[in-house]
């Protein structure tokens, strides 16, 4: 069994500033070893990452005692998933993301008994089908979840990227897109847990 969460991003701006979130994250996990949370970044530049992977250190820290942060390597991504119990999936670009993820399909065979989570352009990898509501675009992710994924619902996250949103218009449009399958609308810091 896997189980995948799904985060309708910006995991600080929970209500509780991601404290339930954490403890999902880590369920199940016993306190013996380090949780080896895999952090891939491949939605963002790649220069940006050993500064993200020490942020996102000090943020996990405040929510979890005992875990090490590893950094996803493209060219290692298959071995670091077997040695890993959970894999993070950040946001940012939804095409490098899936890009990068798709390279060697390999890692996909290896989820069980891990947690696979998904912020934003993470969730849209998981899903069957994604929304990018600032572009207005629908597309496909890698079907780990049967699910069509809309992040960032009714979010003010950037003004200039939102405000002519219609919501109940994207919400239709990803309704009519190809296969008829369960819609999440997730809001900043909002997740939904799914075990597989």
């Amino acid at each position: 069994m896997t189980k995948y969460i799904l985060i309708g991003g910006y995991i600080h701006k929970a209500a509780d500033g991601g404290k339930a979130f954490f403890k999902e994250l880590v369920k199940g996990f016993g306190n013996d070893k380090p949780v080896v949370i895999l952090n891939c970044l491949f939605a963002r530049s790649r220069d940006s990452w050993e500064n993200k992977l020490q942020e996102n250190k000090e943020f996990f820290s405040r929510y979890i005692d005992n875990f090490e942060i590893v950094l996803a390597d493209p060219e290692k991504f298959t071995e670091q998933v077997k040695s890993s119990d959970v894999i993070f999936l950040q946001g940012g670009f939804t095409g490098p993301l899936i890009d990068g993820l798709s390279k060697d399909r390999g890692w996909i065979k290896c989820l069980d008994g891990k947690t696979v989570a998904g912020s934003s352009a993470g969730g849209d990898a998981i899903a069957k089908y994604y929304s990018v509501l600032k572009t207005s675009r629908v597309g496909d992710g890698l079907g780990l979840l049967p699910i069509k994924f809309i992040p960032h619902w009714k979010s003010d996250y950037s003004d200039d990227e939102v405000r002519d949103i219609d919501w109940e218009a994207e919400l239709e449009k990803m309704k009519g897109y190809k296969e008829d399958l369960p819609i999440y609308t997730l809001t900043e810091g909002e997740f939904k847990a799914f075990n597989v």
